[in-house]
């Protein structure tokens, strides 16, 4: 992952690291791993904290969004 910004979402929400991991169906470690370490979480795991956040996963995870135009550009 490019870039992990769970932390800096998750204190948006006033959420605590527990109440984010009760939410996600996981555990406070794995929260922290992913917020402090860069462990990548699963592809399910990454849909689940997004929805509790209500964010896109790649607003969460990654550096930017990649539009649809961006894209269509490169494969040009």
């Amino acid at each position: 992952m490019l870039n992990n910004k769970l932390r800096e979402f998750r204190k948006r929400r006033g959420m605590s690291v527990a109440e984010l991991a009760r939410r996600a169906k996981t555990t406070r470690q794995t929260i922290t791993s992913i917020e402090l370490h860069g462990q990548e979480p699963s592809g399910s795991l990454l849909i689940l904290i997004s929805e509790v956040l209500e964010k896109d996963p790649r607003e969460i995870f990654f550096n930017r969004l990649v539009t649809h135009v961006e894209q269509n550009e490169k494969s040009a």
